[in-house]
C-alpha cells in the first residue's frame, strides 16, 4: 500500500511421505496393491487402495483416481476389520479396474486422502479441521507397470483380452417348430469376465438363403465386484423362413485372448440344421424317380375301346366312375401329405421366455413396449402376455394369437407390416394398446362373473 511491502518469509517444502503397512503401529496408514505388474493393452488390471485405522474417524475424502492413457472404473468399496502385527484395524478398501489404452510404461499416480479423526491430543491442533475433529492427510505411493502390445500370434478380428468368454443361446420356442413365414426369436448372450460392455463387438451372422433376420437392440449388463467387471451382452433377432425344407444355421464364434493362460481361444455355438414346415417346397431340380407319384391307371379290361361303339349312356357312366376314382385318389394323397408334413407334437418347449411370468407382470412389460413404440419388443411382449392368459400356453406366433383373439387381427397385421418392412420407427401402437385394454377388461369381467356365479360351499 503506497509502496510499502511486507517482509519475505521463506518456507521449506519437503517431499510428501507415504505411510504403508510396513509402518504398522501408526493409528492411520495406506496400502496399495496391483493385480499384476505387467498386462496387455486393454486388459483389465485391478488396483486396490486400503486405509487402515485404529482410531475413530468422522470423515474420509480422497482425490479422484485417474490414469493417463487408461480407462478407470471403480468396481468395489468394502469395509472390514483386520489384525496387523497384533493390532486390530478397521479397513476401508476401494478397488479400481484399469484398462490401459496403449503399450509401454503406465504410471499409477499417488492420490491424496483427507481423513477427519475424532479429536485426540496426539494429533495436535489443525486450524483447518472442524472443532471436534482433526484433519490428517495421507498420500498413496506411485506405482508403474508394463503394458504389452497385442501378441503377433493373435489372429482374431477383434482384440478381446479376458479371463473367460462363453456363448449361450435361448429360443422363444423350440426351433423344431419352424414354419414358413412364422418368426422364432433366437437370443445369443456373450458372457465375458474382465471386459466392459463397450469392448464387446457385435456378433457376425452369416447370411442364409431362405432365411431373413430381424435384429433387436442389444442388451448389456455389467456386474461389478472385487474381482472386476463381468459383462453379459445379449443380441436377439427374429428368424423368418421363406421356404420349406432343411436349412442350416452356421456356427457362431468369437475369438478372444486368455490373459491367464496367455493363449488364443474361441467361444462357439455349433452349426444347427432344422426342418422348415408349411408353405410350398421349392422345386427339386433332380427328383428321385422313386418319389414320383404316377397317374392312376385303370386295368386294361376297364379301359374304353379305341372305337367308340358304346351308347352315349355308357360313356357318361365311364366319366362318372373316372371322376370318383380320381377324387378318392386325390383325397388319399392330400391326407398322406398332411400326415407327413404336420409338425410333431412335443410335450415340452425348450427354454420359453416367460414360463413363470404372471399375467400382471407380462401386461406391464407389454404396455411399456407399446408406449415406447418398439415393434420388435412389442412382438416379444405380446406373445409372452398371450401365453399367460387362460388357454394361451399354445400361442407361439402372431397368427395363432389372431386366431385366438380375432379382434386383434387388424392391429397385428399393421404391426407385422412395420416389423418386416424396415419401417419400425413409424409404427403407431395406440390402436393396438386400445384394443388390448378392451380385451383385457372384458376377460377380467367374465372371470369375475364366473366366480360370483359359483354357489357357496355352505348355505
Amino acid at each position: 500500500y503506497k509502496g510499502a511491502t511486507s517482509d519475505a518469509i521463506e518456507l521449506t517444502v519437503k517431499a510428501s511421505s507415504t505411510q504403508s503397512s510396513t509402518g504398522s503401529g501408526q493409528p492411520l496408514f495406506l496400502e496399495t496393491e496391483i493385480s499384476d505388474s505387467t498386462g496387455f493393452v486393454q486388459e483389465q488390471l485391478l488396483y486396490t487402495v486400503r486405509l487402515f485405522t485404529s482410531v475413530d474417524l468422522s470423515g474420509v475424502n480422497n482425490e479422484e483416481f485417474t490414469v493417463d492413457n487408461a480407462l478407470v472404473k471403480q468396481v468395489a468399496e468394502t469395509q472390514y476389520k483386520k489384525t496387523v502385527q497384533g493390532q486390530l484395524y478397521g479397513v476401508v478398501e476401494i478397488t479400481y479396474a484399469i484398462f490401459p489404452q496403449q503399450s509401454g510404461t503406465l504410471l499409477l499416480p499417488s492420490t491424496l486422502w483427507n481423513i477427519s479423526v475424532q479429536n485426540q491430543r496426539s494429533f495436535g491442533y489443525d486450524p483447518f479441521a472442524s472443532r471436534n475433529s482433526k484433519l490428517v492427510r495421507l498420500r498413496t505411493e506411485e506405482k508403474t507397470l508394463q503394458v504389452l502390445p497385442k501378441p503377433d500370434s493373435y489372429s482374431g478380428q477383434h482384440w478381446l483380452p479376458a479371463t473367460d468368454i462363453t456363448l449361450s443361446q435361448k429360443w422363444s420356442r423350440a426351433p423344431s417348430q419352424f414354419k414358413v413365414g412364422e418368426p422364432i426369436t433366437r437370443s445369443i448372450t456373450v458372457h465375458a469376465k474382465g471386459l466392459m460392455a463397450s469392448q464387446l463387438p457385435p456378433l457376425e451372422l452369416t447370411p442364409v438363403e431362405g432365411l431373413k433376420y430381424y435384429p433387436d437392440q442389444p442388451q448389456s449388463d455389467e456386474t461389478l465386484s472385487n474381482s472386476g467387471i463381468t459383462t453379459s451382452k445379449t443380441e436377439s433377432y427374429a428368424i423368418v423362413p421363406s421356404r420349406a425344407g432343411q436349412l442350416t444355421l452356421p456356427e457362431v464364434s468369437l475369438t478372444w485372448w486368455d490373459t491367464e493362460q496367455k493363449q488364443m481361444r474361441r467361444a462357439t455355438l455349433p452349426t444347427e440344421t432344422f426342418t422348415i414346415t408349411g408353405g410350398a417346397v421349392e422345386p427339386v431340380t433332380n427328383p428321385d424317380p422313386k418319389m414320383t407319384v404316377n397317374t392312376l391307371t385303370l386295368p386294361a379290361a376297364d379301359q374304353p375301346p379305341s372305337d367308340p361303339v358304346l351308347p352315349p349312356r355308357d360313356n357318361s357312366l365311364w366319366i362318372y366312375l373316372t371322376a370318383i376314382f380320381a377324387g378318392t385318389t386325390l383325397l388319399f394323397i392330400w391326407l398322406w401329405l398332411r400326415a407327413i408334413t404336420a409338425p410333431p407334437k412335443s410335450s415340452t418347449i425348450s427354454q420359453p421366455l416367460s414360463t413363470n411370468e404372471s399375467e400382471n407382470s407380462a401386461w406391464k412389460k407389454l404396455t411399456q413396449a407399446l408406449k415406447a413404440k418398439q415393434p420388435v419388443a412389442i412382438r416379444h411382449s405380446l406373445l409372452e402376455w398371450a401365453q399367460t392368459r387362460d388357454g394361451g400356453g399354445e400361442i407361439h406366433s402372431l397368427s395363432q394369437l389372431t386366431d385366438d383373439i380375432p379382434e386383434l387381427k387388424a392391429a397385428v397385421e399393421e404391426l407385422e407390416k412395420h416389423l418386416y418392412s424396415g419401417q419400425e420407427n413409424t409404427f403407431n401402437s395406440d390402436e393396438l394398446l386400445s384394443q388390448l385394454k378392451k380385451i383385457r377388461h372384458k376377460k377380467r369381467a367374465e372371470s369375475s362373473t364366473r366366480k360370483s356365479a359359483i354357489a357357496p360351499l355352505y348355505s
